[in-house]
């Protein structure tokens, strides 16, 4: 309220200043001008104004809504699940495996639009991810402006997130699923250089590999 209250504040004494140049300059044109154009430009004044004033406000309204709306989704079931796998929690699988059965949703996400299973891995909760991919969750949900999903978010982590990698990738999570920037996870491992980290996805291309091999191979038997 007190920031709307600033805001109208602020734009009344801009349109003070701008009504009261337009009036200087037309005054030094001459009197006639001044008079005859005085009433379009009150009336022009008082429908910007009021114009402007309704935006602010539609603005703040919609601010204020979309934050109840994120609080409104935060039920206490989905609230106690992002702080299991949060900072100060400690990932236990039976407390996950309680919050879900309660109604927690495997999908929610933090005030941040971070997806729970994305929160697990950024604290090191990589114990939580077989839980949560179990009940539903997206294992290859994006967020935010870089459109990360949890293995690029866990590859980021170094050496930190090699547990996370690992189990994620057990739980066949996307290496092709690329962010904004166009890089996949496996991209941002090269960056890092790490040869713990590179091998993990090397294992994984070369899982992939095999099965492919194998349901060659087995194409060929049925043809023979």
């Amino acid at each position: 309220t007190q920031s709307l209250i600033k805001d109208i504040k602020n734009l009344y004494l801009n349109k003070a200043v701008n009504f009261s140049n337009h009036l200087l300059s037309s005054a030094a044109e001459g009197d006639g001008g001044l008079c005859g154009s005085r009433s379009s430009w009150v009336s022009d004044y008082s429908q910007s104004t009021s114009d402007t004033i309704e935006k602010i406000k539609r603005m703040k309204n919609f601010k204020t809504k979309t934050f109840q709306e994120k609080k409104e989704q935060l039920i206490p079931e989905n609230r106690l699940l992002l702080k299991e796998v949060g900072p100060m929690g400690e990932g236990r699988v039976s407390v996950i495996e309680q919050l879900l059965d309660e109604g927690a949703d495997p999908n929610c996400c933090d005030e941040d639009n971070r997806p729970v299973i994305t929160v697990a891995v950024m604290n090191k909760h990589h114990e939580a991810i077989p839980v949560l991919v179990q009940r539903g969750a997206d294992i290859d949900q994006q967020w935010g402006p870089l459109r990360n999903t949890a293995l690029h978010e866990a590859t980021l982590l170094g050496l930190a997130g090699r547990e996370s990698i690992a189990t994620l990738l057990g739980c066949n999570a996307s290496i092709q699923k690329k962010n904004a920037g166009g890089q996949t996870a496996y991209d941002l491992a090269l960056n890092t250089g790490d040869d713990l980290v590179t091998s993990l996805f090397a294992a994984k291309f070369g899982q992939g590999l095999e099965d492919q091999l194998a349901q060659t191979r087995s194409l060929s038997l049925d043809d023979c």
